[in-house]
């Protein structure tokens, strides 16, 4: 039940229903929808223009007929010549270094020697941490079984593990020998019901399914170089070149920006293709869960906040243990009126939230075009009971973990 007043608003005299602590905003006119500045500034960025053109054209594509092809295109083309661009200019360091050594100068073989350390701390191979701890299939049959059944549905072979974290995400990982695990945040899963648990567990699935070019080790090397470049450069960091190599702050900034250049063209090169993979996700996340399901997916996504503030104010009680169970009943006492400006909110972001996603505004057209009513998996009751369960126990899990760090225990 909540407690809610009427107001007049100042553009359009619009009768508009006010909840105490949250924005009043106008349906009508969407006066106030932002509650401020941010969010209405459109995407920038390199040829922000282009970009919206093309994911506007993709959509019109999808919305006549959802192709899952990936087809090779001119785009994919630079993509694979930017990368080897970016492997070649590394390799020449060595080069250097090497011509450098060859010479009888004791100076060019100093400055060699550090060209070579350098060569090494940019191309040193690199380990993924896991971000969170693997549960075994043993452990946990019924969420394995509910991965497995949707990824037989999307002709997606089991994945090797699933990890548990206390990030408010989801995600995929490619790892070494081509394994391919599945992260699980618990606070977002935990504000999910059942069938959006499936909808973002498919839209995952979808990624397996459809590899595309940011899963080539070519192009993922590179990105790890130019990365490894920007931590070394950045102005704002004390990386190795601070001291050694470029001491001058201008030649150090130049290099900077030369670099996060060629980040950007590697980036954009991709673009095309990883919208392309997103937009068969949630379609194939829509026919797999519902489309209801997938929106309100994408309406939970944006409760992070809501979520973080909950966990503080659990911590500050030290007999209080229940943080999931605090935060879905947060949820459920959202107003409607809140909701719906969030929902808002999403059908007017024609910006992509990440340069490679496509606009939400765009993705949520898409479901809607293709809109599914029927979820083509739905577990029994009986399964779904087990499945919550073992949801669960990683829940006393996961909330023991954050309220011990909250509380500095």
């Amino acid at each position: 039940m909540h407690y809610t007043e009427q107001e007049i608003c100042p553009e359009c005299a619009h009768q508009m229903e006010a909840n105490p602590g949250y924005s009043t905003w106008c349906r009508k006119c969407n006066w106030n929808v932002y509650e401020d500045e941010r969010g209405q500034g459109t995407y920038g960025g390199l040829n922000g223009n282009d970009d919206e053109r093309s994911s506007d054209r993709l959509l019109e594509e999808f919305k006549y007929n959802v192709n899952r092809d990936l087809p090779f295109t001119k785009q994919r083309f630079y993509t694979y010549l930017v990368a080897l661009t970016v492997h070649l200019s590394t390799l020449s360091i060595l080069g250097i270094a090497i011509f450098f050594f060859s010479t009888n100068s004791t100076w060019l073989g100093i400055f060699g020697i550090a060209l070579l350390f350098l060569w090494i701390t940019i191309i040193l191979p690199y380990r993924k941490r896991l971000p969170g701890r693997v549960i075994s299939r043993d452990e946990y049959p019924e969420l394995y079984g509910m991965i497995d059944e949707i990824g037989e549905r999307l002709n997606v072979p089991p994945v090797d593990m699933v990890i548990i974290s206390e990030e408010y995400n989801i995600y995929n990982l490619h790892l070494k020998r081509k394994r391919r695990a599945l992260v699980l945040g618990i606070p977002f899963f935990a504000a999910l019901t059942l069938q959006e648990k499936i909808a973002a567990i498919s839209h995952q699935m979808s990624q397996f399914a459809h590899p595309n070019i940011s899963d080539s080790s070519l192009v993922e090397r590179a990105r790890h170089v130019l990365n490894s470049w920007i931590d070394t450069v950045d102005p704002q960091d004390s990386g190795l070149l601070y001291w050694v190599v470029f001491p001058l702050i201008i030649l150090r900034l130049l290099l900077f920006a030369v670099i996060g250049g060629v980040y950007a063209l590697l980036i954009k090169s991709m673009r095309n293709e990883m919208q392309r993979v997103f937009y068969i996700a949630d379609n194939e996340a829509s026919e797999t869960a519902g489309s209801e399901a997938v929106l309100s997916l994408f309406l939970k996504s944006e409760m992070e906040g809501l979520f973080a503030h909950t966990a503080e104010q659990v911590a500050e009680y030290q007999y209080n243990k229940e943080l999931y169970e605090e935060f879905r009943k947060r949820i459920s006492t959202v107003p409607t009126q809140e909701f719906l400006r969030i929902q808002r909110l999403q059908e007017l972001n024609d910006t992509p939230n990440r340069s490679y996603h496509p606009p939400m505004k765009n993705r949520i057209e898409l479901i809607r075009e293709h809109w599914a009513m029927i979820p083509a998996y739905r577990p029994d009751a009986a399964k779904e009971r087990r499945i919550n369960e073992e949801f669960r126990q990683l829940e006393q899990r996961s909330q023991k973990i954050l309220l011990s760090d909250l509380r500095g225990n």
